[in-house]
């Protein structure tokens, strides 16, 4: 089981409580603002429009008592000049149209408005459309004055079968801008448009701060990573160079002593066995040393079809079939630890492919950068591994250590270049080794 450190132990009770949210932490706040602000301009935007409409019937009510005031004392139906004094005298608070109209007709109008049918047969008092209001209510008509009256023209006014015609009922007219309801709804409408961008611009910020808290924890990594690779190299490096010479030592007794008991059948398989087993920690050492090698290249002019020839040639396995450039084309590279790099994973592929079935090996030019690919038909790698493969100590094989990629992957990057693993269509690996042209 293993233990947590106490600086560890300490470093996690002492992180913040989002931090294990991670880049995800900006996300969550900045959504838990937004929705606390649009909440609060949704509320005030639906208190302002009911506000408005509760301005909207006192402006009219302030209108009507002070059309009551102004015609009460008129003698009949106020006159054009009483309605024009009237619009004139309540224009500035928004009154716009001021008539008297019988069923739908005005009979004395003001100002510039229109009144249908429609309008009066509604039954509502108030009625708002768009920046107008419009308010209608009716009016007594008033009683004509009449003078003395003959016997004839009373007995002709009240004689049977004399019906007269009923008369049609007057209405007052008010239109009119409810400026001050207007003025709410549209500083509501503002207040509701300044919350959209303002919860916009916290997304933006919430996704440029969640990309740099990624960046920063894939930078930590990177570095703790970089830090592991660094120590385990040294360890490595001390161990390859206190081992390698007694186990030179060993394996060239055991080779002599091979050679000794080559006629006994009873001793010579263990002979060879650990003859055998010293060859494999001998390739071990090597492998260590590759891996802790200094980053510096020795590029020289040297052909790419040579460095793959060499490496087939290595791994001494006829299956491998090659497809070269078309002619010698020099490069700068280090043409030793290049064929390393090949090396390595020819032997992957060969390993992986089942008897019968070949390896492909080629190299091309492709935009200026020279590609070595190598293709098995093995069982491929699995999805997500891609990267994995390539970290140290990485290894789906029994024997092995699993350096063989990581040292490809350096020696390429040293060339300011990249490695890249895939599963082809086919069936099997396929690794990409691109070699850019220096300084590209």
């Amino acid at each position: 089981m293993e233990l947590e450190s106490p600086q560890r132990r300490s470093t996690m009770r002492d992180a913040p409580w989002w931090r294990p949210l991670g880049p995800r932490a900006p996300w969550v706040a900045a959504l838990l603002m937004c929705a606390v602000l649009m909440s609060a301009a949704l509320f005030i935007r639906s208190t302002a429009l009911e506000s408005s409409a509760l301005v909207a019937r006192g402006m009219a009510n302030v209108i009507m008592v002070a059309g009551f005031e102004a015609f009460r004392d008129a003698d009949g139906l106020p006159d054009q000049a009483a309605l024009d004094a009237f619009l004139a005298s309540h224009r500035e608070g928004g009154l716009r149209y001021v008539a008297v109209l019988e069923e739908a007709q005005p009979l004395v109008s003001a100002g510039a408005g229109k009144v249908g049918t429609r309008d009066i047969q509604d039954g509502s008092p108030l009625r708002v459309e768009g920046a107008r209001a419009r308010l209608i209510h009716r009016i007594r008509r008033p009683r004509p004055v009449l003078g003395p009256l003959t016997l004839e023209e009373t007995r002709a006014m009240t004689s049977v079968g004399d019906v007269q015609e009923p008369r049609k009922p007057l209405r007052m007219v008010y239109e009119f801008e409810p400026l001050t309801a207007l003025e709410l709804e549209s500083r509501s409408q503002r207040l509701l448009g300044v919350a959209v961008a303002s919860c916009v611009g916290i997304l933006a910020l919430a996704f440029a701060f969640s990309r740099s808290l990624a960046q920063r924890e894939a930078l930590a990594e990177e570095l703790e990573r970089g830090r592991r690779l660094a120590a385990l190299g040294t360890m490595s490096a001390v161990l390859a160079h206190e081992l390698r010479n007694p186990l030179a030592s060993l394996k060239g007794h055991a080779q002599l002593l091979a050679e000794r008991v080559e006629s006994d059948t009873l001793l010579a398989p263990k002979a060879g066995r650990v003859v055998s087993e010293a060859v494999r920690l001998e390739q071990l050492m090597n492998d260590l040393l590759g891996f802790v090698a200094s980053g510096e290249l020795r590029r020289v002019d040297a052909d790419p079809n040579d460095v793959l020839r060499a490496a087939v040639e290595t791994t001494g396995s006829s299956r491998v079939e090659v497809r070269y450039l078309p002619s010698r084309t020099p490069w700068p590279l280090d043409a030793g630890r290049l064929q390393q790099a090949l090396e390595n994973v020819l032997r992957n592929a060969v390993q992986a492919s089942p008897e019968g079935r070949p390896v492909e090996a080629s190299v091309e030019h492709q935009d200026r950068s020279l590609v070595f690919t190598v293709k098995d038909h093995g069982p491929g790698i699995a999805s997500g591994e891609e990267e994995r493969i390539f970290e140290p100590f990485v290894t789906g094989r029994l024997r092995g250590v699993g350096l063989g990629l990581a040292i490809t992957r350096r020696i390429v990057e040293l060339h300011g270049g990249s490695v890249i693993a895939r599963s082809h269509a086919g069936g099997g690996a396929e690794f990409r080794l691109i070699v850019p042209a220096r300084g590209v």
